[in-house]
Parts: C-alpha cells; sequence; structure tokens
C-alpha cells in the first residue's frame, strides 16, 4: 500500500516497485528535488511535488493517496562546506543545470551551474567563447597580483603530471596561453581592445572548447572549502551564492588537487 507523509518539511514517499512508476518519478521531478533512501526504501521528495507523486500512484498503481498539508520554509543560512570533488553540471530536469558536490563522504553540497560562472567570472551562455579572463576564474578588471595567484593556483591544480582527468594537458596549455597574455601589461592591453572591439560587433566566434562547454560547465577548481550562502533541501545543502574559496591545505602544508581518472569508481585525490 503507497503512502505519501511528511516528515521535517520533507515528503517521505513508500509504494510497492514498479518500474514504469519509478521511470516516471525520475523523468518529472528533477534529481535535486528527490533522493532514494534504501535503508527506509522510500523516496524523498521536495513538498512542491506532493500531486505529481498523488498522479503517479493512481496511473500506475491504481492507488488513491492524499497529499499531505503545510510544509517548512527553507531558510537561507551562511556555511563553510568541504568539498572534495566538484562535478560537470548537468540539467536535472528543470532547465538548471547544477553540479553535485562530494562532502563528508555524500554527494550532499549542489552548485547551480550559474552560481559558479558568477564566481569563476565565466560567460553565461555556452555558445560564447570563452576569454582568457574566465580560463584564469578572475574578472577582467583583476589586479596584476590577482592574475598572477590565479594563475600559479591552477597550474597547480591542472598540472598533467598530478591532474589525472584525459584532458589535463589541454586545459593547462590554456592556462598558460591564459597567464601569457594577462600577465604583460602590452599584450594584456592588446587583448583587452580585442574584447571591446568583439563586443561592439556582437561578434559569436566559437572555438574547439565549444562542444565540450555545451556538455556542461566544469569548475577550474574541483575542490576547496567553500564558504557559501545557500538552503537545506533533502540532506542537500544547496549553494545560491559563493562568499569565499580557500584550497585544503593538509598540517604539512598541502594543497589537495583531486581529478576523476577515465574508468575510475570514484575521485583520486593527491596532494602537493
Amino acid at each position: 500500500m503507497s503512502s505519501l507523509t511528511l516528515e521535517n518539511g520533507i515528503l517521505v514517499y513508500r509504494s510497492s516497485y514498479d518500474p514504469g512508476l519509478v521511470n516516471a518519478l525520475k523523468a518529472t521531478i528533477p534529481a535535486t528535488d528527490r533522493k532514494w533512501e534504501p535503508r527506509r526504501k522510500v523516496w524523498l521528495v521536495a513538498p512542491q511535488h506532493g500531486r505529481t507523486l498523488a498522479d503517479l500512484t493512481s496511473q500506475y498503481l491504481g492507488e488513491n493517496i492524499g497529499v499531505p498539508r503545510g510544509q517548512q520554509v527553507a531558510v537561507t543560512e551562511t556555511r563553510i562546506v568541504e568539498v572534495r570533488y566538484i562535478g560537470m553540471t548537468k540539467d536535472r530536469g528543470d532547465g538548471s543545470p547544477t553540479a553535485f558536490g562530494l562532502h563528508a563522504g555524500d554527494w550532499s553540497v549542489i552548485l547551480p551551474e550559474t552560481v559558479l560562472r558568477e564566481w569563476f567570472n565565466a560567460e553565461a551562455r555556452p555558445d560564447e567563447t570563452t576569454t582568457l579572463y574566465a580560463v584564469l576564474g578572475v574578472a577582467n578588471a583583476a589586479a596584476d597580483s590577482e592574475i598572477k595567484k590565479a594563475y600559479r593556483r591552477l597550474a597547480r591544480t591542472w598540472h598533467p603530471d598530478i591532474y589525472q582527468e584525459p584532458d589535463a594537458k589541454e586545459q593547462f596549455i590554456r592556462i598558460q596561453h591564459a597567464y601569457e597574455v594577462l600577465g604583460n601589461a602590452r599584450t594584456r592591453a592588446k587583448y583587452d581592445a580585442g574584447l571591446i572591439l568583439e563586443a561592439s560587433l556582437r561578434s559569436r566566434k566559437q572555438d574547439a572548447n565549444i562542444a565540450h562547454q555545451v556538455a556542461g560547465y566544469r569548475s577550474p577548481l574541483r575542490c576547496g572549502l567553500i564558504m557559501a550562502e545557500g538552503k537545506e533541501s533533502l540532506g542537500r545543502f544547496v549553494i545560491e551564492k559563493i562568499i569565499a574559496w580557500q584550497d585544503i591545505v593538509n598540517n604539512q602544508g598541502q594543497v589537495l588537487v583531486t581529478s576523476w581518472p577515465m574508468g575510475a569508481e570514484e575521485p583520486v585525490e593527491s596532494w602537493n
């Protein structure tokens, strides 16, 4: 017998197994709004999807269940979360791509693509050419010292001898090129002039990186101590705004670098 109850502002959905029901549930409710709890064998679902669950139960199981009334309103709070790996953003079914972050052994941090792009000064649309400033994750008005600091941080993170994802060498070369241009006053001024001209002509240039961006946005940094504003939802922390992002450093002063090699079942960590 199916049931739908409300626990601490979260819907708890129980039903007999039906593959059509499960597929429909996953297709209609975004991944960020649902979570399977294997211990109790129930779905935890955001409260706004109560009517959807009731309709699916009626359609696939022929059962009528009531939708609980009332819900707790999530409150925005500020936290510092140690994220050991951030995946690529994907559309979770609601038209707003997000990435999951690994925290305390669970994928319990959600980072919307818009939030990541805002923090790293990346373009809002994947059909735009990535600027050299976006490659380094700095603002166009960044001081020379900020550009140098960003370069050193990213070069350490993406060095092919450390970072084990397939395109590490390609990304490392892009980072080096960005710094060669922006780290020199003369070439930076020339590059800035080109950006102004491009913007004025509303150019829609494309490069070899576009196909990758269409597939999903990747954070230039894949781990870190992140101070952020956000809300708790289904046991996950949904980040709404990043306030600060620091490296994870061990007692020996080494910085954590994480990557996900092709074929691996989990991220690989290294300290350097």
